[in-house]
């Protein structure tokens, strides 16, 4: 049973977030296991204060320290369950593909993400959105998480983000987690969410798969901090891992099985949809359930559709 949880964007932001004691638990477990995985504190706490001030919306800080007054948390330390994508992104992986089906297209994906004994997997949360100036959205994420990796805006259209690797540096700008969330918030339409998605200034890497409500609404935005490329669907759909396909990288560097099996991966979810485009969720996660695209990392699968909101989410482990 998937966890689910409601905040209303018309309450003040201080008070949109009220977690079970279930939910307390699993995000004071989360934190405990993502200050493991960084080795504490010691090397970010100079930063993040500093870096919210600058970069983090004041509703959203408002949320994450009502956050981090309900799970007992410091507020660096609340800050960094939602800043942990930007921090630790070469574990962080995925598939995701886009396809055209009779009632709109349809986005699946894969969360690939290492994880402490399935903690990603099993404290999965949905988190239903209310209340929005353009309308409700729906996020994919965890207890203490006020952003989004993965969602989609009732209709108008979803977003999900791959990790990706390139030569430039991370940017002083506003974390992409934080980012999509205001994406979520702000764009109306398809066609305005894609424009934020490609020309707004970003702090890292990233591969984003945005699809709408009407046929052809599907692209891939491959982004670093400073540069942008939109790859549009063909012959019905779009796919990503985790590798450019239309900018060059010019990275030297390595993201080890992510990005070693990230063409293995596209290349599979390829065959199937040149054999048979799938019109159904379940259609669509019989794919995501792939051997050769199910990584043993995976700890989500999702299938969205825009045109209707609907979410279909399910644990891989």
């Amino acid at each position: 049973m998937i966890q689910e949880i409601v905040v209303d964007l018309t309450q003040p932001p201080s008070k949109r977030w009220k977690l079970t004691d279930m939910q307390i638990e699993q995000a004071q477990l989360l934190l405990d296991s993502y200050l493991q995985d960084l080795g504490g504190l010691d090397d970010f706490a100079d930063l993040l204060s500093g870096y919210a001030e600058s970069f983090v919306e004041s509703a959203y800080m408002a949320e994450i320290l009502s956050i981090a007054d309900q799970i007992g948390a410091t507020t660096d330390e609340a800050l960094l369950v939602n800043l942990y994508y930007d921090a630790i992104k070469f574990v962080f992986g995925c598939t995701a593909f886009g396809v055209d089906t009779p009632g709109g297209p349809l986005h699946a994906r894969n969360l690939d993400w290492w994880t402490k004994n399935d903690m990603l997997s099993q404290y999965t949360l949905l988190t239903h959105f209310v209340g929005g100036q353009y309308g409700n959205f729906t996020t994919v994420g965890w207890p203490g998480f006020v952003g989004a990796l993965s969602g989609v805006a009732h209709g108008r259209f979803s977003v999900t983000l791959n990790a990706v690797l390139s030569e430039e540096s991370p940017a002083l700008a506003t974390p992409i987690s934080l980012f999509l969330r205001t994406v979520f918030e702000q764009a109306a339409t398809y066609k305005e969410a894609l424009t934020m998605l490609a020309k707004q200034s970003i702090a890292c890497d990233c591969l984003l798969l945005i699809t709408g409500t009407q046929s052809g609404e599907m692209a891939v935005v491959e982004r670093t901090p400073t540069r942008s490329a939109v790859r549009n669907e063909e012959e019905g759909f779009v796919i990503v891992t985790n590798n450019y396909r239309t900018m060059e990288s010019n990275t030297s560097s390595s993201a080890g099985e992510l990005q070693e099996t990230s063409c293995g991966r596209y290349q599979r979810t390829a065959e199937h949809l040149l054999d048979h485009l799938p019109s159904t969720d379940a259609e669509c996660l019989a794919i995501l359930r792939d051997p050769g695209i199910q990584m043993d990392i995976t700890v989500q699968q999702m299938v969205f559709s825009s045109q209707t909101g609907s979410s279909r989410i399910e644990n891989a482990s």
